[in-house]
């Protein structure tokens, strides 16, 4: 029989048991924790940094350790200055050191409409950008902005799309002519405006301007020119837009009907000879009045494109002011209120003959009207002739802007007395009334401009040179002038206008604000003796007379 096994239980030891609790703290205490993204990052960075070397500790050390000294007392002991600790990156801070709010910087825009920004970089609504170079619209557009609402708000969004337009207008000319004329005639007229402060010299031409001004016979939705009051074309006259283009754009011809009546009612008949038109002679005008087979005339129209404009600005012409357009194109302006022409050169009909001459054996001669010296011979015939068909003209004329214009005496020249008026000099030189003429050869201030209530005659600019002016003789201008700039000068208009210019140009100011204020004086006096309505004259500053 096999042999029973047994089991030694001797060599088998039996396992120990542990608690469940102490079980279950080993088993914690041997897995390692899992870490979080700083504590992830912190062991990088110690990881990455550099031992720190004895040199490194030595800084460190001295640097704790350092007492600071009132910046007083460094002076006194000519300790050397200690360097303001460096700002925390990402920090914006101002030239002054205060902090700035985080994020970045507000845009110029935000800030031209706020309240706490310095007064340098306020934007004023005579907008300072330089397109043509004139600087601000023209004193019609300003003066006339609050009643007819044309200008936009500088922070509005109509005013960067005028804006835009006026500095790209070549290609929105061309790229956008079909939606031009759909344009609201407010829009249209603040759009030459633009183009007069921010566009080019030569943008505007001719088929620009007809398609900005079409009506809806020629494109569809069209607003037309029938509402316009308001055109500004300051700056705008070149060789690509002239007087003469203007006068075009003045008026449209039309034909009547009678010219179809006409040519349907001829009749051809073939003879022995070539083929002429028969028409009978009838016995008497009676029966060729009712005869229905007669020719009529046709009868030609000139119908006004702007029927209702009141408001024209022609300043800084630049080389295009040409006298003799003007006063071709005075004869369509029945209707104009108001005149701009600062800026314009002497009236002449012949400008490039000033320096010519005729020499003949009696002596020598100017080909033009006006000669070479007429300034220093105080002669303003040709000037003063001029001025008068263009008063004639314009008899509806209110408010007149002669901004910059050197040729103030010439609004009341008179060539009989040698002086501004023959109607105030005549009765202090006792000459008879037969000798005398009978019409000024100037303009009429109580017959054809007998309704202008306002004349602009400054000179555009205010010298800043106030020591050439305290070293000046005595007299009323100068006086007045820096009396008026201690009281206006720190105005931000003002400072607009005051220009740094030599010694010798304040001096000549100064002349031409007399010759102005004597012109000014004689004007209302002739309207005082023609029991006329009061004109008032400005000179741009605190000198009204």
């Amino acid at each position: 029989m096999p042999k029973k096994h047994q089991p030694n239980y001797a060599s088998i030891k039996p396992k120990s048991t542990n608690p469940p609790t102490l079980q279950s703290s080993r088993n914690t205490s041997s897995t390692p924790l899992p870490q979080t993204v700083n504590d992830r990052i912190q062991q990088l960075r110690r990881e990455q940094a550099p031992r720190a070397t004895a040199q490194r500790r030595d800084e460190i050390t001295e640097v704790v350790s350092h007492r600071t000294v009132p910046p007083h007392l460094r002076r006194i002991l000519h300790m050397a200055e200690v360097d303001a600790p460096k700002p925390k990156p990402g920090v914006r801070r101002t030239p002054q050191g205060r902090r700035l709010p985080p994020g970045p910087a507000a845009p110029s825009s935000w800030l031209g409409g706020s309240r706490t920004v310095p007064e340098n970089m306020k934007k004023s609504k005579a907008h300072q950008d330089y397109g043509t170079g004139i600087g601000r619209f023209c004193k019609l557009t300003r003066a006339f902005d609050e009643e007819f609402e044309r200008l936009p708000d500088s922070r509005s969004l109509v005013h960067q799309c005028l804006r835009t337009f006026a500095l790209h207008w070549e290609e929105i000319a061309v790229y956008e002519q079909h939606y031009l004329s759909a344009l609201p005639t407010a829009l249209k007229e603040a759009m030459l405006s633009y183009l007069s402060l921010y566009g080019e010299r030569s943008c505007m031409d001719f088929k620009s301007f007809k398609i900005l001004f079409q009506g809806d016979e020629e494109v569809d939705g069209a607003t037309g020119s029938e509402e316009v009051k308001f055109l500004d074309l300051t700056a705008l006259l070149s060789d690509g837009y002239t007087l003469k283009d203007l006068e075009k754009s003045l008026q449209r011809s039309g034909f009547g009907i009678g010219l179809q009546k006409g040519i349907t009612n001829l009749s051809l008949s073939s003879s022995e000879g070539p083929e002429k038109a028969t028409t009978e002679v009838a016995d008497s005008w009676e029966d060729e009045a009712d005869d229905s087979t007669s020719l009529v005339l046709p009868a030609t129209l000139t119908v006004p494109i702007f029927p209702n404009l009141t408001h024209l600005s022609l300043a800084h012409p630049g080389p295009a002011a040409s006298w003799p357009d003007l006063l071709s194109l005075s004869a369509h302006l029945k209707t104009l209120t108001h005149l701009s022409l600062a800026y314009w050169p002497r009236p002449s009909m012949t400008p490039r003959a000033v320096k010519t001459s005729m020499v003949a054996r009696h002596g020598t001669f100017s080909l033009g009207g006006t000669h070479f010296y007429s300034d220093l011979d105080d002669d303003w015939h040709e000037a003063a002739n001029i001025l008068r068909r263009l008063s004639l003209n314009t008899y509806c004329l209110k408010w007149l802007d002669l901004e910059g214009c050197a040729w103030l005496p010439a609004l009341t020249w008179d060539h009989s007395s040698n002086g501004p008026s023959h109607r105030s000099n005549a009765s202090m030189s006792g000459t008879d009334e037969w000798v005398r003429p009978s019409s000024s050869p100037g303009p009429d201030w109580n017959a054809a401009w007998r309704q202008i209530e306002y004349v602009n005659i400054s000179q555009g600019w205010i010298p800043s040179d106030t020591r050439t002016l305290q070293n000046m003789p005595a007299g009323v201008v100068p006086a007045r002038l820096m009396r008026w700039l201690r009281e206006n000068g720190k105005k931000e208009e003002v400072k607009n206008m005051m220009e740094k210019e030599g010694a010798h140009n304040a001096i000549e100011w100064v002349e031409r604000e007399k010759v102005a204020r004597s012109v000014a004086l004689t004007l209302q006096s002739l309207r005082k003796v023609g029991e006329g309505a009061y004109c008032w004259l400005d000179h741009g500053w605190g000198g009204e007379v």
